[in-house]
């Protein structure tokens, strides 16, 4: 388990073709590194200077500095992805996991210790390994470093000092930038008489304890109405926490498990068993290991039981994945015929009896980059409205909050016409710059309050705080899309095929 850090490295990524990415920071744990050097013996790798590992940074992580490379190490499809872990191959072996995030321009890496020896061979199962650590740490820098620009340069030259409180040594006692600033701040802490306050904590809390969880689930998905091609989709979740208790309690206790499935649901609606867990550094225990289905049998619905100790700000308590959930909760069909100035668009929507008909938001955006601005439109929607986006480069349809039809459904018909005939106008990511002719994508944005997809929520029978005290709890739940996508069953879709 990596439970210190080795280096951290801060990249500020080029905003422009003529500029180059800059180092703006690096931090060396020298007791660290000699435990690494003793721990790991012959297969010890050297840090090489930061000179020689900032371009190698970049051609692993930052996909916008070779983009137009193809490099085999890194961008054969065969290869695990483990993202936000990388190997980067050095001059003396590999530097394995470096962990790195991109936010705000940054480009924030760190090398966490992995106390055991790893050889090739076992890269690949990062489960046996902790990266939650580092992963904390540079989500607490990105938070520091979160400034108006002209408190940036400020802002840098202080992170050694935050550095020495959030992570003394390499260890990390604190994921809270605030809690953080405050001590180096030397705010007033007041506490009942006897009571002993955590590293992490830098006020008690007034007023009536209470307990804010709430469970958001996400799905990306992309889908397309053609034989050759099989959808694929991707579920997972978080448990964000917001206590608001004093002090002295400093141990909670909660089940994540499934909340029970109506009737009418059916099959559909059988409760899937959460994946791997990823834990935050103030969880004192968790179950956190896969639920193997057996052979031929149902997966085991037990709960996933988690105990922590809470620091006094809003935090995310744990991610979850669920692999076993395959079903789309919108199956949509486009269709979308391509002329010299004008598209006609054709989409159909069907919401999975099984998912919570009622919305916060839904609405789909049909984007066309690589055309001349839209000049108008002639829309038929079966519910809701159309319109143009402010840059004239997007058909909006804003859904509502329900879908009306008895049977779930929803249609849209449009004929959407152009200032021009030119198709070949420059696109602002790949994705869209693969859309020319009848390539098009629709995307769908929706978000569900009081439903999971997986059925998952904190059973609230299941809290326990110590010392025992009352504590007002309060639950919720979301079901949000983040990147789902309906490819043009008469065009192209940017769909790998996992028989492939």
């Amino acid at each position: 388990m990596s439970q210190a850090t080795r280096h951290v490295w801060i990249i500020r990524l080029p905003t422009g073709p003529k500029k180059s990415a800059v180092l703006i920071f690096h931090r060396k744990y020298p007791t660290v590194e000699k435990r690494a050097r003793l721990g790991h013996g012959k297969q010890y790798t050297p840090v090489p200077p930061a000179s020689q590992l900032l371009p190698l940074l970049l051609q692993k992580i930052d996909r916008s500095y070779t983009g137009s490379q193809f490099i085999p190490a890194r961008d054969r499809c065969d290869l695990p992805i483990q993202r936000p872990v990388y190997k980067i191959p050095v001059e003396n072996g590999v530097l394995w996991p470096v962990v790195a995030i991109q936010e705000n321009g940054l480009l924030l890496c760190c090398l966490p210790l992995v106390e055991e020896t790893v050889t090739e061979e076992e890269y690949s199962p990062i489960k046996q390994i902790s990266v939650s650590l580092g992963f904390a740490l540079l989500c607490s820098i990105s938070d520091f470093l979160r400034v108006p620009a002209q408190e940036f340069s400020t802002r840098v030259s202080e992170l050694t000092s935050f550095l020495n409180e959030a992570a003394p040594f390499g260890q990390l006692r604190d994921v809270s930038a605030d809690n953080t600033c405050a001590r180096l701040a030397d705010k007033p802490c007041t506490l009942p008489k006897g009571t002993k306050l955590p590293a992490w904590k830098s006020s008690s809390t007034k007023g009536k304890p209470s307990l804010h969880l709430s469970v958001s689930e996400y799905i990306s998905a992309s889908q397309c109405a053609q034989e050759t091609w099989q959808d694929v989709s991707s579920v997972y979740g978080q448990v964000t926490c917001r206590p608001e208790v004093e002090a002295g309690i400093t141990d909670v206790t909660l089940n994540l498990t499934h909340a029970a499935v109506p009737q009418n649901q059916g099959e559909a609606g059988v409760r899937t068993p959460l994946d791997s867990l990823t834990v935050h550094p103030c969880v004192l225990r968790a179950d956190w290991q896969d639920l193997d289905s057996e052979t031929g049998s149902e997966p085991r619905m037990a709960p996933r039981r988690i105990r922590f100790c809470p620091p006094t700000e809003s935090f995310t308590l744990c991610h979850y994945t669920v692999s076993r959930l395959t079903e789309l909760p919108i199956f949509g069909v486009y269709h979308m015929k391509s002329e010299e100035t004008s598209v006609s668009v054709s989409i159909q929507l069907k919401l999975n009896y099984s998912i919570k008909n009622q919305f916060d938001y839904c609405d789909l955006r049909i984007p066309f980059y690589t055309r001349s601005p839209i000049a108008s439109i002639d829309s038929t929607p079966s519910q809701g409205f159309v319109s143009i986006s402010n840059n004239k480069r997007e058909l909006l349809w804003n859904i509502g909050q329900k879908l009306m039809n008895r049977d779930q459904q929803a249609q849209l018909s449009a004929n959407v016409m152009f200032t021009g005939s030119d198709q070949a106008m420059p696109a602002p990511t790949a994705e869209d710059a693969f859309c020319r002719g009848n390539n098009s994508y629709a995307q769908l944005n929706f978000k569900i309050p009081d439903f999971t997809h997986s059925t998952c929520c904190v059973d609230p029978k299941s809290v326990q705080v110590s010392p025992s005290a009352k504590v007002k709890l309060n639950l919720s739940r979301e079901y949000m899309s983040v990147d789902y996508k309906i490819w043009n069953s008469g065009g192209n879709a940017l769909i790998m095929d996992p028989k492939v």
